[in-house]
């Protein structure tokens, strides 16, 4: 720079100077490089990222995915219900806002009713009860201010409601507002740059506290082969097992990285990292460094020496088997891992004892209050193989404490609901009439021990309202219980708790399941899930695959991770020309029309075939009518309809098949028509436009916002009973078998007891 005093200058215009200098440094500054050190065009030294200006993001969340599963219900003068919002590490909320559809009693007094919006406490808002608008959906706006939020943040909605100016019952029927669950919070965020730490994962790539689906792009640099695929199949189960029921998408990419936000990326060997310089590669290594494409994005590098060194790096990643600080650190091969047993997959129901809902959820979250307060929710996975036939239902010990009630209290309950079903009602009494007289018998009371608290009930939960994402509802209800010369206060120091070693007991029931059956597949990944660590999974890809075909393999691996919430360590990946080397495994294919030739060489196995044209035709069923005879027709599903693909070229095919390779052996293929058809299929089976549902049978077939399925008579069977409870269940099944077995035991009882008899003759002759 040049410094020139006043003194120095010649006695021009000071305008002219001005010039003159910044002439000066547009020539001669600016060209120059700051620090030579840092110059990008310098061989083997990471370049210089320039920091990018911030942009705000925008999204919306309904109710229903913030956890109201059905609308929220207000009841009662001073009814209140919410749910929970929180706020990412890495965002900060500049504004938030509420648009509410609600109805409401046509009963409430408008002058005097409204709607309290509360966030933490704090009251953010008040919704008007507009006059005869009752029998119609009513939509208003409030702006949360961004003050009231934190990390973890409560939105309550509180209804202040009257139905007359005089004396009323407070708990009176026609006082009620309804929030649909389809109302939505929309928040403007900003984001905040956090430091590159692995001991910080799986934020940022990941954060809980966000309810929106998890979008991680994966990055493959280099040869894609198969022990890449499978390390980064266990990264994506991993995540998967984290975003639990928010779902995952790992789109894929080669030697790209992201222009915007976080992503995963996979190097074997000496090669060099997209956008940015990387120190030579002695060993499995884990990375997180700043996005150079974004400066508020962050990459987790995994990298080794070969692929197999990726799973090394990946096993300390997933399986935490040693601290993980700084922004890079070299891991070490570690011993080898326990193996999994059937069924123990951490988000499952146990199998092998009873569970008490401590493990299921925080004592706290099993304590409520108020006159009329919402239910405790206890969530959990059960194994969807459960044998069902000629059972009473699931045992359930439940122990629980309540407020007692008045001597002249009644109606108070305590209802037991699952899946949104009634299970039980459970009285809760009033207080115990023979406990007037204590307090004239002293010595009885110090003598007697209070046997009240806690109490103890046995149900059972009917097979019936079981499925694999189950929900058990617990929700104490208070009669009336109304004070004062108006009866217009209502009782607010009732309470109620379910103890934390209550528990649910699944271990006296078998594993027995016909298959196949894409809906347990669809919601739960079994038969796949049945080992946690997924070592009896074998993926088979095409010879070649798309990009589709990686991102659709990553999501399906992400899909069960978040059912066993585990990471599917032990995987195995590989192509048709493999497939010999997995027969004692079940089998997941991936394929894109004709470019996976195991659909022609196992055509006669599938219930549905392909044709010459790389789309799926004609049926392939073998029907025997004696085997019908023979078969539960509970069990056992019906031929599908006749004419189910005729006419029409499925975009997508989910299909469900025994093994060629093994009896007793699972396949499922996912195929679609382009590559891009294969997100339809996901779409599809994550429950877009409502169609899980209908995922169900052998076989699935998905046309654009439409699912079609049907069952074959192929079936077979997966799991074990014993022999006393096979035969039961097959003789009570089947109606000819069990004639026929009748008439055999007469005929033999027959014979028996005439040899008896003779012999009894001769001894008597004799």
């Amino acid at each position: 720079m040049f410094l020139l005093s006043k003194t120095a200058m010649p006695r021009l215009g000071s305008h002219v100077w001005t010039k003159v200098i910044v002439t000066l440094y547009l020539l001669v500054v600016l060209p120059l490089p700051l620090h030579a050190e840092n110059s990008p065009h310098k061989p083997g030294v990471k370049p210089v990222v320039v920091a990018q200006t911030s942009v705000a993001s925008n999204h919306a969340l309904t109710l229903k995915q913030l956890g109201a599963r059905l609308p929220i219900t207000l009841r009662g003068a001073a009814g209140r219900d919410g749910v929970s919002f929180n706020v990412r590490a890495d965002e900060v909320v500049t504004q938030a806002r509420l648009k509410l559809n609600f109805s409401y009693s046509p009963a409430l007094l408008s002058d005097v009713s409204h709607i309290n919006v509360l966030v933490n406490g704090e009251v953010a808002g008040s919704l008007e009860i507009p006059k005869n608008m009752s029998l119609s959906a009513v939509m208003q706006v409030v702006d949360l201010p961004p003050r009231f939020l934190t990390e973890y943040n409560k939105i309550d909605f509180q209804l202040v409601g009257r139905e007359s100016v005089k004396c009323e019952d407070p708990a009176h029927s026609s006082l009620w507002a309804t929030i649909s669950n389809m109302s939505t919070l929309e928040v403007t965020s900003e984001p905040v740059t956090l430091n590159s730490d692995l001991s910080t994962l799986p934020l940022p790539f990941m954060d809980r506290r966000d309810a929106r689906q998890l979008q991680l792009p994966f990055v493959f640099v280099g040869t894609v082969d198969n022990e890449m695929l499978e390390a980064a199949g266990t990264v994506s189960s991993w995540f998967g097992a984290f975003a639990g029921y928010r779902g995952a998408n790992f789109p894929a990419s080669l030697n790209t990285i992201p222009s915007k936000g976080h992503a995963v990326v996979f190097v074997a060997g000496q090669l060099p990292w997209p956008g940015m310089a990387r120190p030579a590669v002695s060993g499995p290594m884990l990375s997180m460094v700043s996005n150079p494409n974004d400066p508020d994005g962050k990459l987790l590098l995994i990298s080794g020496q070969d692929s197999h060194e990726l799973r090394v790096a990946v096993a300390a990643l997933t399986l935490g088997t040693g601290a993980l600080v700084g922004r890079s650190m070299w891991v070490k091969p570690q011993g080898k891992v326990a193996e999994r047993q059937p069924y123990d997959a951490p988000n499952w129901l146990a199998s092998h004892r009873p569970v008490k809902f401590s493990d299921m959820s925080n004592p706290a979250a099993m304590t409520v209050s108020g006159h009329n307060p919402g239910a405790i929710r206890l969530n959990m996975r059960l194994p969807p193989d459960l044998f069902r036939w000629n059972d009473p239902g699931i045992p359930v010990s439940l122990k629980y404490r309540y407020t007692p009630q008045p001597f002249n209290s009644a109606n108070s309950s305590l209802l037991v609901n699952f899946n949104e079903q009634l299970v039980k009602s459970v009285p809760l009494l009033p207080v115990d009439r023979w406990s007037s007289l204590l307090p004239v018998l002293p010595m009885l009371t110090a003598l007697l021990p209070d046997k009240s608290q806690p109490l103890e009930t046995r149900l059972n939960v009917p097979m019936y309202t079981l499925a694999h994402q189950s929900q058990l509802q617990l929700n104490f209800k208070y009669a009336d219980s109304s004070e004062g010369q108006c009866g217009d206060t209502v009782a607010d120091n009732l309470h109620g708790a379910i103890e934390p070693d209550s528990w649910i007991d699944i271990s006296a029931y078998s594993h027995y399941l016909a298959m196949p059956n894409l809906t347990v597949f669809n919601d739960s990944g079994f038969p796949f899930t049945r080992l946690a660590d997924l070592s009896e999974t074998a993926v088979i890809l095409p010879d070649a695959p798309s990009l589709r075909e990686y991102t659709t393999y990553l999501d399906l691996m992400g899909r069960l991770g978040q059912s066993t919430g585990y990471p599917g360590i032990a995987v195995s990946v590989a192509r048709a020309g493999q497939i010999d080397k997995f027969s004692d495994k079940d089998l997941l294919l991936i394929a894109t029309g004709d470019n996976q030739p195991l659909l022609t060489s196992w055509r006669h196995f599938m219930a549905v075939q392909p044709d010459d044209t790389s789309s799926f035709k004609l049926f392939g069923f073998d029907v025997n009518p004696f085997k019908w005879a023979l078969t539960s027709a509970v069990a056992a599903p019906q031929p599908p309809t006749a004419g189910l693909l005729e006419g029409s070229t499925p975009r997508a095919v989910l299909l469900g098949f025994e093994s060629p390779l093994a009896r007793g052996r699972s396949a499922v293929l996912l195929w679609g028509a382009q590559p891009d058809d294969l997100n339809q299929a996901l779409l599809a089976m994550a429950d877009g436009d409502g169609l899980a549902r209908y995922i169900k049978g052998a076989v699935s077939v998905i046309q654009d916002k439409s699912v079609e399925s049907a069952v074959g008579n192929s079936v077979y069977y997966v799991g074990h009973l014993s022999w006393l409870t096979q035969l039961r269940w097959r003789l009570s099944e089947n109606l000819a078998l069990f004639l026929a077995v009748g008439l055999v035991s007469a005929m033999l009882l027959a014979a028996m007891l005439r040899a008896t008899l003779k012999r009894i003759a001769k001894k008597r002759l004799v």
